[in-house]
């Protein structure tokens, strides 16, 4: 007869001392990295993967004391079996408070120790169901931390740029100042005032594009322009009527727009373009302020 002897199974035990939430694992990162939830992400898919492989190795490598056990246990239920060792019994319940306690079934006590000391069982289907359920809550973490990164991502440059066009303008408004000797604590707006003054049609087409922008409160800006606009000649008197018939029965601000002397035509045809430009540029930095 072979000689069987019970053979030592590892619990697959490395899935279960995973963490249940993958944020945990930030605690354990670098101070660097715990703020990036990209990072945390791929560290617990990685520290997943590393336990599920350990416990596949495990299992493998209790393939054969399993069998081993398997045959051993066999033997030991064949053996009582054949001397007709019951393989449970029956006793009172000692728990039960009952005036006539019913009685339970236990199993025979070689089975409790075969359980205990002869394992075939090494958890790997436990481990496995938990490993899978991990794997969809931590790829799902991944999926969320990989959008939250995209977005910083997107922020970050969003900001960038806004800092280089900040600087950008920074630069044209100093270049204005020195163009026009304007006080060095001019701001864009003070610099659009002093532009206008400089020529009353670009006056006028800056009060026209104004309201074209914002025509809630009226056309009181292009009244007020009209006012400072004075007739030198015949092509003032034409577009000082021009604008004039817009005002009449005003509703839209597009009217500045579509107008025959209108704020572009006021712009493009100005006696000094370079003025017109930074006119333009002014106008369009003003708006910012």
């Amino acid at each position: 007869m072979t000689v069987l002897t019970i053979q030592t199974v590892e619990l697959c035990s490395a899935i279960g001392k995973c963490m249940s939430s993958p944020s945990s694992y930030a605690s354990s990162m670098s101070s660097y990295q715990s703020g990036n939830p990209r990072a945390v992400a791929a560290h617990a898919l990685r520290m997943l993967g590393e336990a599920r492989a350990r416990d596949v190795a495990t299992h493998e490598k209790n393939l054969p004391a399993i069998e081993a056990n398997k045959a051993v246990r066999a033997r030991v239920e064949a053996l009582m079996a054949e001397v007709g060792m019951p393989a449970s019994y029956t006793e009172r319940d000692t728990k039960s408070r009952a005036r006539y306690p019913k009685t339970i079934r236990l199993d025979a006590g070689y089975l409790g120790d075969l359980r205990r000391h002869c394992r075939t069982d090494d958890s790997f289907d436990h481990a496995t169901s938990t490993y899978e359920r991990l794997k969809k809550e931590y790829d799902a973490y991944a999926t969320r931390a990989e959008e939250e990164a995209k977005q910083a991502d997107a922020k970050k440059a969003r900001e960038a740029e806004a800092l280089v066009e900040k600087r950008k303008a920074d630069m044209e408004l100093a270049a204005m100042l020195l163009r026009y000797q304007l006080p060095l604590e001019s701001t864009w707006s003070d610099v659009l005032e002093a532009l206008c003054e400089k020529d009353q049609r670009l006056d006028l087409a800056v009060a026209m594009q104004r309201t074209r922008g914002d025509w809630s409160e009226g056309p009181y800006r292009v009244k007020n322009a009209l006012d400072r606009f004075q007739i030198e000649t015949t092509e003032d008197k034409d577009i000082a009527n021009d604008v004039l018939s817009c005002l009449e029965d005003f509703e839209d601000g597009r009217v500045f727009r579509d107008t025959s002397w209108s704020y572009g035509r006021l712009f493009a045809e100005a006696a000094d373009q370079q003025l017109s430009t930074d006119v333009q540029k002014a106008l369009q930095h003003a708006g910012d302020e």
